[in-house]
């Protein structure tokens, strides 16, 4: 079962601090702003390898699981 990986900042420095640790320890991330709050979602991948992650947005998931679920 995946697991929902995301942390909720309200400072952009402090964000960017947490964001900047998480790819020293080989997690890539997604950073995005919501309202007040700064978003960092975050999978680990060894070496910090973006090839190993997919963010995408939530229509392109929806038609591609619709596809696979049929």
């Amino acid at each position: 079962m995946y697991q929902h990986h995301e942390i909720a900042i309200k400072n952009k420095e402090k964000a960017l601090e947490v964001l900047s640790a998480l790819v020293d320890e080989e997690y890539c991330v997604m950073f995005s702003r919501e309202e007040d709050l700064y978003i960092i979602n975050y999978e680990y991948s060894e070496y910090s390898d973006r090839n190993n992650v997919v963010f995408m947005s939530k229509d392109e998931f929806e038609e591609k699981f619709i596809e696979i679920e049929k």
